[in-house]
């Protein structure tokens, strides 16, 4: 009775670490574009560049309000000492007495009509940061699609390399069992059975890199996705539909020129630096606007006797104010803005280089992976019908369980070289997309 518990405790413990280690590691399939709205929805970089999105926002709210006026409020309580009353060579002081509590309440309204063009310009400005932050969260986006599909496509390149590897050593293992048999009868050499055992231990060698290599990319597609550790990714591509059109590289240039997000980006910081020109010219120009202003003050000390009453007044007007020293002053930036739009002219047209040398780069690569896709396609055609003559010739006892093994190994390695291919050239065509800003 006592050994029955205990084997029903052993079983019961069995079942629930296995139900931990299948809870522990969730299966999640996903597809290219549900790997694409995981990243637009939970990347930290990609939220990060949204949150400036928001902030520009704010700003140029921000800068808008200042066409608004400018209302203050000033309310004062003081205490005043008397005065005293000299002579005009310092001599013979005199005490005044004057009433101690001092208050005053001043309102005050300023409705800028003219800066020189400043209030416009600066929301100009902020228009134009607003679109380049919007611009910024396209770019983080694509990047991180571009860096995470890399890292998608390579795990699934590692795990159809797993499949060759669990494959071979499955058949190693079986022609070992069969050649040790062989050995207690006397028709194999001990010699051939130790090259196999050797050749076993670099396969399960090999594939532990491989698995490495498998866990690390999981691990990195859970980071940049925020996925819960513990979660295994299984890649659903149609690897089969890989074949994209060739449509050109003069298309794919055109479309850059058209789309690049990098160039837009300057295009838009261009104009902002133009802007910028603008705001350094309107701290040399006046600025007017309708002032209006209510004051209340007591005592009344600018008669005499001092007056221990409350003194109301306010005015209506129009205000000029010229700064004369931003005349001679504001020349070096001046000057310096203008450098920094002519700055922005270069690094576009370095831009727009570098894009068009890695677009050559990249098209050149994806033309070369579409032909290495119909090449693998042939060699798969080979190695099949070499494994099935093999196989024949193997069931008819006129060949041996190596010659299986290497024809199965053939076919296995064709047909991951084609998947592989296939994944190559969606790599290559979404990095197309990628540089020439359709992503």
């Amino acid at each position: 009775m006592k050994l029955r518990r205990l084997v029903v405790l052993w079983v019961l413990t069995g079942c629930f670490l296995e139900v931990c280690q299948l809870s522990a590691q969730n299966t999640l399939k996903m597809t290219i574009d549900d790997l694409f709205a995981r990243i637009e929805q939970s990347n930290i970089e990609v939220k990060a560049a949204r949150k400036g999105v928001e902030i520009s926002k704010q700003l140029e709210k921000e800068a808008k309000a200042k066409r608004l006026p400018d209302i203050g409020v000033d309310l004062g309580v003081n205490y005043l000492g008397d005065g005293i009353v000299l002579d005009r060579n310092f001599t013979n002081p005199t005490r005044s007495p004057m009433p101690h509590l001092g208050n005053s309440l001043l309102l005050s309204l300023y409705q800028p009509l003219y800066a020189g063009g400043e209030i416009t310009a600066d929301i100009q400005k902020s228009k134009y940061q607003t679109q380049i932050a919007s611009t910024d969260l396209n770019i983080v986006t694509d990047k991180m699609k571009m860096e995470v599909l890399d890292c998608f496509l390579n795990l699934l390149k590692y795990k159809n390399l797993l499949t060759v590897y669990d494959e071979n050593i499955r058949l190693t293992e079986q022609l070992l069992s069969e050649m040790n048999a062989r050995v207690q009868q006397g028709l194999v050499l001990g010699n051939d059975v130790t090259r196999y055992e050797l050749k076993l231990s670099n396969l399960n060698y090999d594939r532990t890199t491989v698995v490495n290599a498998i866990e690390h990319l999981n691990y990195s597609l859970l980071v940049y996705l925020g996925l819960d550790e513990g979660t295994v990714i299984e890649p659903d591509v149609n690897t089969e539909n890989a074949e994209l059109p060739d449509a050109g590289l003069e298309h794919w240039k055109k479309t850059t020129n058209d789309n690049s997000l990098e160039l837009k980006r300057l295009d838009l910081a261009y104009q902002q630096a133009k802007v910028e020109e603008k705001l350094v010219r309107s701290s040399q120009l006046p600025d007017i606007g309708l002032e209006a202003a209510n004051n209340l003050e007591a005592p009344i000390t600018n008669t005499l006797p001092i007056l221990d009453n409350n003194l109301n007044s306010w005015w209506v007007g129009f205000k000029l104010s010229f700064n004369l020293s931003s005349l001679y002053k504001n020349r070096n930036s001046l000057k310096a803005a203008k450098l920094e739009t002519a700055r922005i002219v270069d690094n576009r047209q370095a831009q727009a280089e570098a894009i068009d040398r890695q677009l050559d780069q990249v098209y050149k690569s994806f033309v070369e992976s579409c032909e290495q896709v119909e090449t693998q396609k042939k060699n798969v055609e080979l190695a099949s019908e070499n494994y099935r003559i093999v196989k024949y010739r193997y069931s008819a006892d006129l060949s041996l369980l190596t010659d299986m093994l290497d024809a199965s190994t053939s076919k296995l390695d064709a047909e991951v070289r084609l998947v592989n291919a296939q994944v190559n050239v969606m790599l290559n065509y979404y990095q197309l997309k990628y540089i020439s800003g359709i992503f």
